[in-house]
């Protein structure tokens, strides 16, 4: 009982220093641009389907035996193509990578359609044609769903 007790406390402990860090803005300066070279200790980017559409995913951005065109390869909101190498990843609803698990996302896209995209909630919303990359920083997370004229939506959110 005490152990366990023990585990609750250090949980609890654990979320209240998550919380206050989020607070403060340092979880988001620490937010490096993701990469092939994977998750920055605990932080790894992630995606979220809910959409019912298939998405594509790549883990490997900058090596692998496909090409990612990417609009922002530095991450965030900067707009800087590059044609990049990379392995395209895809799977229907669910989420792929995230906090704590080890796999790192690094961007995302739609191949059959484009897609609205914006990088937090009061972000400006931008326009992005099929087949065009939105690269993620380890840290956050791109929740898609459908939307207004059943297009998809995708927020880029620093994940809790």
């Amino acid at each position: 009982m005490r152990k366990m007790m023990s585990r609750v406390m250090n949980r609890t402990a654990v979320a209240v220093v998550a919380t206050a860090f989020m607070a403060s803005g340092a979880v988001v300066a620490g937010a490096t641009s993701a990469s092939a070279d994977g998750c920055v200790g605990p932080l790894c980017g992630a995606v979220k389907n809910r959409t019912g559409e298939t998405m594509h995913y790549t883990t490997s951005l900058g090596e692998g035996p496909h090409y990612c065109d990417v609009w922002n390869w530095g991450g965030g909101t900067g707009s800087e193509f590059k044609h990049a190498k990379c392995k395209q990843l895809s799977f229907g609803n669910g989420t792929r990578g995230g906090n704590g698990t080890g796999i790192d996302v690094d961007a995302f896209t739609f191949a059959t359609h484009g897609y609205h995209e914006r990088f937090s909630r009061v972000g400006t919303w931008h326009w992005r044609a099929k087949g065009v990359w939105t690269k993620i920083r380890s840290g956050e997370i791109a929740d898609c769903g459908i939307g207004d004229n059943n297009e998809v939506w995708c927020t880029v959110l620093v994940q809790v």
